[in-house]
């Protein structure tokens, strides 16, 4: 089978218009070739004009020599840059000038007089003795009381109060001697205190200001501790002894209570010992030369002092 030509099925007319629109096509094609090569074209000349004159065809700048000797900041250098030689440093002269007796006499006329020495300051008072200042002024920590032991022994605890009280009453210890009762612990209507007893050489200093303020300190701190059962209408009643140390500072010695005598309640004993404790009590005399303080104090509890 001949195949055809794909034009035979176009008449004369049709083939003219198809052939006039691709020559318009080619037209436009090549005038828009030719905008585009000639902005390109123009585009190098006007670099070429502008940067083939400043680095292709340079010319180099030519100084006048004249003018640079007569510029002050400028140095022509006809050889390489060396450093400047070292410069000497000569050596002062050992022996100081003289100078003459008038020159010597108008500087100490020109001289301000010289300020007065000022007056010695007084001098400290001597320190107290170590042995003084240690037991009084030596910092003491605060003494951790020891857990007390609120249970009860064989004996009636009333009983064995009783006994340690008269036994008390006999031998009043060493230097020592009961408070009466009389300013007694009774600030609580249903407390009071059979007294406090020094146990301790008092190395025959009086501690009667400093016992009657330890029943103040301690009446104040036992108060709020008394159990409400000590009041009307149940009015507990009670007796106990505690033996403790305190030291030259005020502040009990750790480890130095003990519970000699329990009044059988343990909210009692409890009240008592934290009225110990608790108390911020003031310092020892200062006659007194002792490491410690020892004593021996009664707590109450709606009962009267029996001896």
């Amino acid at each position: 089978m001949v195949r055809g030509s794909r034009w035979v099925d176009y008449d004369t007319h049709e083939l003219l218009e198809m052939i006039g629109e691709l020559e318009d096509e080619r037209r436009w094609a090549r005038l828009r070739e030719g905008f585009w090569l000639a902005i390109l074209f123009h585009l190098a000349l006007i670099s070429a004009v502008t940067w083939i004159p400043k680095y292709v065809f340079k010319v180099p700048m030519v100084v006048d020599r004249n003018k640079i000797n007569q510029h002050k900041d400028f140095t022509y250098l006809d050889t390489p840059f060396t450093l400047p030689p070292k410069p000497i440093i000569k050596q002062l002269p050992t022996q100081q000038p003289l100078i003459d007796k008038q020159t010597m006499e108008e500087m100490k006329k020109a001289a301000p007089p010289a300020p007065a020495p000022a007056p010695a300051a007084p001098a400290p008072p001597p320190p107290p003795p170590p042995s003084q200042q240690s037991q009084l002024e030596a910092p003491h920590p605060a003494a951790v009381p020891a857990r007390p032991n609120f249970a009860m022994g064989s004996q009636n605890p009333a009983d064995q109060l009783r006994d340690a009280m008269k036994g008390a009453s006999r031998n009043p210890g060493v230097g020592g001697g009961n408070i009466p009762s009389g300013g007694g612990l009774a600030l609580h209507p249903g407390a009071g205190s059979g007294g406090v007893e020094v146990l301790s050489d008092t190395q025959g200093v009086d501690f009667t200001n400093w016992l009657t303020r330890w029943h103040r300190e301690t009446e104040r701190t036992w108060d709020p501790l008394i159990p409400d059962e000590v009041n009307p209408p149940i009015r507990k009643s009670g007796q106990l002894m505690i033996r403790f140390r305190v030291l030259p500072n005020g502040r009990l010695m750790e480890g130095s209570m003990v519970l000699e005598g329990s009044s059988g309640d343990v909210a009692l004993d409890r009240a008592a010992w934290g009225a110990l404790t608790g108390s911020n009590y003031p310092p020892l005399p200062r006659d007194f030369h002792g490491p410690y303080l020892e004593l021996r104090a009664w707590f109450l509890y709606n009962m009267e002092p029996q001896r």
